[in-house]
């Protein structure tokens, strides 16, 4: 764009006269397109526009909707730029991103003075921030509890304890009361606390630890108790991989005794990193009547016997449409995953990555079984789509032929257990694959026993 501008094409020109609103628009198309690069150098594109000429530069600096965001990252740049972009957004709702590691201790009491100053017109706010001492937990608690914003609609804190005691449990943070128009939270290696009239609001929860730290299952419950609005909820344990990893990665408690767990509006809930055992027991509880989508992403497998007794001791999502698996290669074998088909019967998407693709086979009756009249069941007869990824760049095309065969067997299993066909089916897989032997001819097949003769389509992984 900035070539295009400064180009003696005769037809140029005319953009420096267009309309303000034209040029306007071509400012919000520039910010649009720059979401993609790094964080902190949003504004590249529009700074190189106010270079062209003074009337642009002019339009630019004088518009406040094009200033609105604000990112702060351990570059010194970034703190110079936040502040034009105070200056040049008026009085604007305000996008805050801030995330900073480096020499925190200096930098704390800049940010927190920073988001003080503009909560009454920030409409979203994302802190990122390690700390390293208990006293910058302490003014973290202190800036919140003080925070008034009548237009804060999301919020995320991500604080990561780098001073070398890490707690078992989370700890809980205070959070601000006086934001009315809160309604997505997200909390990293944090805990909400009880609060009804913050939480009752809320329609997307995100809770964020890693693996030395856990949930305490009877807090959680607490906080879902009052998130009786929330349509999401994502909980999702990210691995650690700082020095202080080295401590065995907790597990979280998984209580007993079944309690009843009701949210009424929920239709997304996405579960990642944790066991078995926990997965099993949230879903036990759960009593969701509108829930459509589930990610689960398995790490552990600790399974016991309440995993397998499920399908007996708990009501099935009958209203769940789409259903997202992805399981590391160690737990494969494990028969848990025979559980998921009586759990979400109604299922019409089904997503499986990593090695997930290996469960098909989990959900195909095994050699010499008899029909116990829940065949049907475990056959997912309103399945209209699969898509199978696989990230293993390594294994590649002989991988991906054994994915695609895969597919095959558990079509063929459909078709012959008389189970409608499926609408269309999606591989992830290296371009290598269609040099492997047979490849042709068991692209036929699983064309064959698809509704669309076109329903096959293929993603091309770049390999490295």
């Amino acid at each position: 764009m900035h070539r295009l501008l400064r180009s003696t094409n005769s037809r140029i020109p005319a953009i420096h006269n267009a309309p303000p609103e034209i040029i306007v628009a071509i400012l919000e198309i520039l910010g649009a397109s720059s979401q993609t690069l790094p964080m902190g150098r949003k504004y590249r594109y529009i700074v190189r526009f106010t270079h062209v000429s003074s009337r642009l530069r002019n339009i630019a600096i004088t518009t406040p909707t094009l200033w609105t965001r604000i990112e702060i990252t351990d570059l010194p740049s970034t703190f110079e730029l936040a502040k034009t972009c105070l200056q040049r957004s008026g009085s604007q709702k305000l996008d805050i991103t801030i995330s900073v590691g480096g020499r925190i201790g200096i930098k704390l009491p800049g940010i927190l003075a920073l988001v003080s100053y503009t909560a009454v017109r920030t409409e979203r706010l994302s802190l990122n921030l390690v700390l390293r001492k208990e006293n910058q937990w302490t003014d973290i608690q202190k800036t919140f509890q003080a925070f008034v914003s009548p237009c804060l609609d999301n919020l995320e804190l991500k604080l990561r304890d780098d001073g070398g005691s890490v707690p078992e449990e989370l700890r809980t943070i205070s959070l601000p009361t006086q934001v009315p128009q809160l309604r997505s939270l997200a909390l990293g290696q944090a805990f909400p606390p009880v609060q009804p009239t913050l939480l009752g609001s809320l329609r997307k929860l995100v809770l964020i630890s890693d693996t030395r730290s856990s949930w305490p299952p009877t807090r959680l419950q607490g906080v879902l108790n009052e998130c009786q609005q929330l349509e999401i909820l994502e909980l999702i344990t990210e691995p650690e991989t700082s020095a202080l990893s080295r401590r065995p990665a907790s597990r979280t408690p998984v209580p007993r005794e079944r309690t009843h767990q009701s949210l009424p509006n929920l239709s997304r809930l996405v579960m990642k990193g944790q066991s078995f055992g926990f997965f099993s027991q949230l879903l036990l509880d759960l009593d969701a009547q509108k829930l459509e989508e589930v990610e689960l992403e398995f790490d552990r497998n600790d399974s016991d016997d309440r995993v397998f007794d499920w399908a007996s001791t708990s009501d099935p999502f009958h209203t769940v449409r789409l259903l997202s698996i992805s399981v590391p290669s160690y737990c494969v074998d494990s028969e848990v995953h025979r559980f998921l088909p009586k759990a979400f019967p109604n299922v019409e998407e089904l997503a499986l990555f990593k090695y997930a693709w290996h469960l098909l086979r989990s959900f195909l009756p095994g050699p010499g079984e008899e029909d116990d009249g829940s065949r049907s069941v475990r056959y997912w007869t309103k399945l209209r789509g699969l898509s199978v990824a696989d990230p293993d760049k390594q294994r590649c095309d002989s991988y991906c032929m054994e994915k695609l065969r895969a597919i095959e067997d558990y079509l063929r299993a459909r078709s012959s257990n008389s189970l409608p066909c499926l609408e269309w089916a999606q591989v992830s897989s290296c371009d290598r694959v269609m040099m492997r032997e047979g490849f042709d001819s068991t692209v036929e097949a699983v064309r064959g026993m698809l509704d669309d003769d076109d329903g096959l389509a293929f993603i091309f992984i770049e390999e490295h």
